[in-house]
């Protein structure tokens, strides 16, 4: 196996496990609200916590791995949100739960600016979308994963004691699903270690696997801009500023699927012990959109150029999710709306891909802060989804919830048909 198939596929690994243990929080806030006694609207602040610290680090520490390497700050970011999820596992209070979601927040940021990075050092041009598509696919495959096999562990565990704690007056053993995640990311974390490097080999840089002169990314002659001056590149920037309103669009909506969906789906009669079920097979869906996108992508690109090849998938993507929406708001049979809930993941994640590229395309030595731009406006998106969405839903119900999503999925469209992938966003990288 070529050496940079490995990165992708140890890095896909990590961003697996990041997505099991940010999406097993909304298959047992149920039993968490009840063994803590939170209320609705501290349930919402609870859930949106993570996204807020999410966003907020994304530029530092995106610009961290473009100055010290992915490889390090990955790794020391795998190790630390596994210590935070462990620590869930603990908490016996509202404060101390919203204590360990931000930092959960804080310790995953870095994750997905640094993983554009390192995905940018090891794949060529053409082949950046699906070297990222592949990694942003492990993130959904744990995330499918994430609420059957959560709801199957929480149940196994029931009678057992884990590092001290019991399943409490709920009946469901959630502390010790949060501890056993937390040892396995540990593990994981000293894997990637072992087994990433931050730059490929200077022969393999300059003899691609099928013979064709296309050299992947080489060590850059300068290190990236400080700190400052990255922020100053990224918000001086109209390119930018529609990449960050595309993903702060798109995430309100998207954020439902891993926050707000166990109560949709109890709302229409779903049995607490389906919901997880049910909730993996929509997101099973859109793994089919991300193992789509980076081919898509990448030959849209080569079809249309750069300036059309990334903007065009992107803008359709979300125009087919504003659909999907549109369809849910009307209260169709429940069976129709699980498709229909199914198609917007699909749709969703065929689209990322393109995003990662975008990022890729332009950011040059500052992959991981451009990408992290976008993230950072994204998250505040999806921080404040389950708040604003639940005061929503309390005014004019479900259906209310998904003509707002269908809204902010048709504004996201508009700002990804804008996206200009042609030339750097920093002239010393033309």
């Amino acid at each position: 196996m070529s050496k940079r198939y490995l990165i992708v596929a140890v890095t896909a690994l990590a961003s697996m496990l990041m997505y099991i243990d940010r999406v097993c929080f909304s298959t047992l806030i149920g039993p968490i609200q009840i063994d803590l006694g939170l209320n609705e609207r501290e349930r919402a602040r609870i859930l949106g916590a993570f996204f807020f610290t999410y966003a907020l680090f994304q530029i530092p520490i995106g610009a961290m791995a473009d100055r010290y390497g992915p490889r390090l700050v990955l790794s020391l970011s795998i190790a630390a949100w596994s210590l935070v999820t462990a620590a869930t596992g603990l908490v016996e209070s509202f404060g101390a739960l919203l204590i360990v979601r931000f930092l959960l927040g804080f310790t995953e940021a870095g994750a997905y600016p640094a993983a554009a990075g390192l995905v940018k050092r090891w794949a060529r041009p053409d082949e950046r979308a699906k070297f990222s598509s592949a990694v942003a696919l492990g993130g959904r495959i744990g995330g499918a994963m994430a609420p059957k096999l959560t709801g199957w562990l929480a149940v196994a565990l029931i009678g057992m004691t884990v590092l001290g704690t019991a399943a409490g007056e709920a009946g469901i053993h959630w502390r010790g699903v949060f501890l056993v995640y937390g040892v396995c990311g540990v593990a994981v974390a000293g894997i990637f270690w072992l087994v990433v490097r931050d730059w490929p080999p200077v022969e393999a840089s300059r003899q691609p696997d099928d013979g064709h002169a296309r050299p992947m990314t080489t060590q850059p002659a300068g290190p990236p801009r400080p700190f400052f001056q990255q922020l100053a590149v990224l918000g001086r920037s109209r390119r930018m500023w529609f990449f960050g309103g595309l993903q702060f669009c798109n995430n309100i909506p998207w954020a439902i699927l891993i926050t707000l969906l166990p109560a949709y789906l109890q709302d229409r009669g779903v049995a607490f012990e389906s919901v997880g079920g049910i909730q993996s097979q929509i997101l099973f869906v859109g793994c089919i959109g991300m193992f789509l996108g980076g081919i898509v992508s990448d030959f849209v690109r080569r079809k249309l150029g750069q300036r059309w090849g990334r903007s065009v998938p992107i803008a359709t993507m979300m125009t087919g999710c504003a659909l999907m929406c549109l369809t849910v708001s009307t209260s169709p049979a429940l069976g129709i709306a699980i498709a229909a809930l199914g198609l917007m993941a699909m749709f969703q994640d065929t689209g990322l891909p393109s995003v990662w590229a975008f990022a890729q395309d332009v950011g040059g030595k500052n992959v991981g802060a451009a990408l992290g731009f976008g993230n950072m406006l994204g998250n505040f998106g999806a921080a404040l989804s389950p708040i604003l969405l639940t005061e929503v839903k309390m005014l004019g119900g479900w259906e209310a919830v998904f003509a707002v999503g269908a809204t902010s999925y048709l504004c996201a469209a508009c700002c990804g048909l804008l996206l200009d992938a042609s030339k750097p966003l920093d002239p010393n990288d033309a």
